[in-house]
């Protein structure tokens, strides 16, 4: 019994050190989309299509959260390299010696990004197979705004509220594609493109994540290595220099230099 209760304490661990390493992701994925999402309603909400300015503001912030993403994935990898490597040194010295900064769910493993680009990428996926389940009320809701009127085909008020917070949420997958239909809605009359590929965002914060911490390991690794070969180039020279000999600065004492 208490074997399975520290082997599941191990999981536990690590699933929270996995949860932990998405959460700053999440929350900048989350306040991007945000951002995005109050350009996009900014104005008179009849006017809710595409524009120069919201395209910029799209590029902008895609770019922000994806850059941010990169940057934690990549010191969460060398943070995991230099645990990695604490705790290779306590595995091969012996099992009594105690490391207080060491922590085996903190160290690197090469499926640890992939994993932490997945639990951030649970939002913007559940958030397109919401939006593209529910297509034409979404599409009745854009309709209702774009031509100000109340045709009944909408969705309730729970509704409207699931798809202001979808929006909040994950803005950068869900917007592009909003806007979109808002657009097309207003020069045909009704929507042609699918919330689903709204998913398809999800693969973004798994690939960059993923490859950046592994990314993140070998920079780690590399500069370590390039450390330990400069200290053994100096220790070198420091053994191969002549040593000076103190004569005590008496007279007669320093031998002569032969010409």
């Amino acid at each position: 019994m208490t074997e399975m209760k520290k082997k599941w304490k191990k999981i536990g661990r690590y699933i929270w050190e996995l949860v932990k390493g998405a959460l700053p992701s999440c929350l900048m994925f989350a306040c991007a989309g945000a951002v995005l999402v109050l350009v996009a309603m900014r104005g008179e909400v009849t006017e809710l299509r595409w524009s120069n300015g919201k395209v910029a503001w799209t590029v902008i912030c895609l770019a922000a959260g994806i850059a941010y993403a990169a940057a934690m994935a990549f010191i969460g990898g060398g943070n995991g390299y230099e645990m990695l490597v604490t705790g290779n040194v306590k595995r091969m010295s012996e099992k009594d010696m105690k490391m207080s900064k060491h922590v085996e769910a903190k160290e690197y493993r090469v499926w640890k990004g992939f994993v932490i680009g997945g639990i951030i990428a649970l939002i913007p996926l559940t958030s397109g197979l919401f939006f593209g389940a529910n297509q034409e009320k979404v599409d009745a809701m854009l309709y209702d705004i774009i031509f100000d009127k109340e045709t009944g085909q909408g969705a309730s008020t729970g509704f409207a509220l699931l798809v202001i917070v979808s929006l909040f949420l994950s803005g950068l997958s869900l917007m592009p594609f909003f806007l979109s239909n808002a657009t097309i809605i207003a020069t045909y009359g009704s929507a042609r493109i699918s919330y689903y590929f709204g998913c398809l965002f999800a693969l973004i914060p798994i690939v960059v994540v993923g490859v950046m911490y592994i990314v993140g390991a070998y920079a780690k690794r590399a500069k370590n290595l390039r450390k330990q070969a400069i200290a053994e180039a100096s220790e070198a020279a420091q053994a191969n220099r002549e040593k000076k000999i103190n004569y005590g600065a008496l007279p007669g004492t320093k031998p002569k230099k032969r010409k």
